[in-house]
């Protein structure tokens, strides 16, 4: 008998055991009575939320949450495999010059403008290649019919084999699509001042709300979503320029994650004091793009000596968890990449910069005047560089502007010299908007060669790689065009970084992240703030 209880209790025991276990778990997955998310972005204001606008760090996450393409990457990985979005599937024609894609039956526009036909993908994706707004056209040029079939049939034919295609129409860098209707009641996009809601219309997993000057957008859950609702009520993107004043936001729970700082003091604070880091890719890399049509920076001498006398080792210790040496014009990460002659300007040596500048006949040095960027990402490089700089002979006057300030002068061509830094999810952004003499800014075709650089040797062997789909010879096409660049050497390597992001616990993402391109957080679907 007392053998029967003994087993009758341990079977009670064991139940009980298993019944707090499943318990335990849904209370820590209890869900906050606000469903609110703040994210706290490193900017003092919008720059423009049309989203064929230049990049701009400060606008990604708002384009990503507010607008679909004709595909997808899944959340919290850019690299990963094209899925379905607005069309759930895509066909290529023998010849590989025609695709065809089969629009998604019943998605809602937000604040009930409809639904999304065929017409407004065509409209979109010619903004895309023929508005002079368009920091994308230069990507499109290979477009040369973009047609609707019927009201839910689209045809994308090229004038030759495109195997980037499908990263050119997803949810990355202009391939967003915006509702026809809307933006034409509107007249125009305002390039960011005061954006209303008709410039705002898409179909994302939020819609537009409020947008306040210097303080906030917001965004509110979009309950028809084509992928289900959102967890997530409302997602509040805030401004706060301020290092001290977003450290102190983050501590306080006032926002829930943000970019972090570039220091591993800090982040090892941060840490401790139980935040979660997240170190994502693809790789962010920072490269000065010489103006190789000004004086002195014409001369390739100057450019080298400028590269010996800037010390990287500085700039990749400040987080030498997360940042490496640039060894290529195409980071490393990608399948692409092959190391080049850059390796070698990451080794200093300030001697021979001098020498390099007297041969081009500097031996007194050079004084350089330029437009830099109050952003931190940039400005703590080349406050570094600039006494770094000056052992060689070389003064930079820093005129220090508003980071959007900064982004239109860059493009206007004014600078001897731009530092720049972006995340792209192929290898053929890392090369055609740069190298490409189409792509000299301020020309027709402009996208980011900020060095007014041409190599009609570069210029075939990108055409090429572009229209390659056999993915051998493209790789050897990309290492000749590399090597090729990095002999010209109209640009100099700074850093490779991948981006660390700072979060609650509490905020539950929903998603593992691996690699993003919106210098933020993706609110999906699954993202959900919990009990704290």
């Amino acid at each position: 008998m007392r053998a029967r209880m003994k087993i009758m209790t341990m079977g009670l025991l064991v139940g009980l055991c298993l019944l707090i276990a499943t318990i335990q778990p849904a209370l820590a997955q209890e869900l906050a009575k606000d469903q609110t998310v703040f994210l706290g972005i490193e900017a003092d204001d919008m720059r423009s939320i049309d989203p064929i606008a230049p990049v701009a760090a400060q606008d990604m996450v708002m384009r990503h949450h507010l607008y679909g393409a004709l595909v997808r990457t899944p959340d919290g990985d850019c690299l990963g495999k094209r899925e379905p979005d607005l069309a759930t599937k895509w066909e290529i024609s023998r010849d590989n010059l025609t695709w065809t894609f089969y629009l998604r039956k019943g998605v809602k526009w937000h604040w009930n403008y409809g639904e999304v036909t065929a017409e407004d993908v065509v409209y979109s994706l010619n903004r895309v290649k023929d508005s002079k707004f368009s920091a994308y056209r230069g990507s499109y040029v290979n477009f040369t019919a973009i047609k609707a079939i019927d009201k839910y049939t689209v045809q994308i034919v090229t004038a030759k084999p495109d195997p980037y295609l499908l990263s050119k129409v997803s949810n990355n860098l202009g391939g967003w699509i915006v509702c026809k209707s809307a933006l034409e009641k509107a007249g125009k996009f305002d390039q960011g001042v005061s954006p209303v809601k008709e410039e705002c219309i898409g179909t994302g997993p939020f819609k537009f709300v409020e947008y306040r000057s210097k303080d906030r957008v917001v965004l509110a859950r979009n309950d028809d979503y084509w992928a289900g609702k959102p967890i997530v009520e409302k997602l509040v993107v805030k401004y706060i320029p301020d290092d001290g004043a977003r450290e102190l936001a983050l501590l306080k729970g006032e926002i829930a994650a943000c970019k972090s700082l570039n220091d591993s003091k800090w982040i090892a604070n941060m840490r401790s004091k139980g935040l979660i880091l997240d170190a994502l890719g693809p790789a962010d890399m920072d490269v000065i793009y010489f103006n190789t049509k000004m004086k002195p920076f014409d001369d390739k001498r100057v450019r080298e000596a400028f590269a010996y006398a800037a010390d990287k080792t500085s700039i990749r210790m400040l987080i030498p968890e997360t940042r490496t040496y640039c060894t290529s014009p195409v980071p490393d990460g990608y399948p692409e990449h092959v190391e080049t002659s850059w390796g070698k300007y990451n080794v200093r040596d300030v001697d021979l910069a001098k020498r390099l500048l007297a041969q081009a006949g500097y031996p007194d040095g050079i004084k350089v005047k330029l437009f830099m960027s109050t952003a931190f990402w940039y400005k703590d490089i080349m406050v570094l560089f600039q006494n770094q700089l000056k052992e060689a002979g070389i003064d930079l006057d820093m005129n220090f502007v508003a980071h959007a300030e900064y982004l239109t002068k860059v493009r206007q061509g004014v600078n001897p010299f731009v530092i720049w830094g972006i995340k792209y999810p192929t290898a053929i952004q890392w090369v055609r908007p740069y190298y490409h003499s189409d792509a000299i800014v301020g020309t027709p075709k402009g996208e980011l060669n900020f060095m007014m650089y041409s190599n009609s040797k570069v210029d075939a062997l990108i055409e090429e790689a572009e229209t390659t789909l056999d993915d051998t010879k493209r790789m050897g096409l990309f290492a000749q065009i590399q090597r090729m660049i990095a002999q010209d050497f109209p640009s100099m390597p700074v850093v490779v970084m991948r981006s660390p992001r700072l979060r609650h616990p509490w905020l539950d993402l929903g998603y593992k992240p691996l690699n993003d391109i919106i210098w933020s957080y993706e609110i999906g679907v699954k993202t959900k703030v919990l009990k704290h």
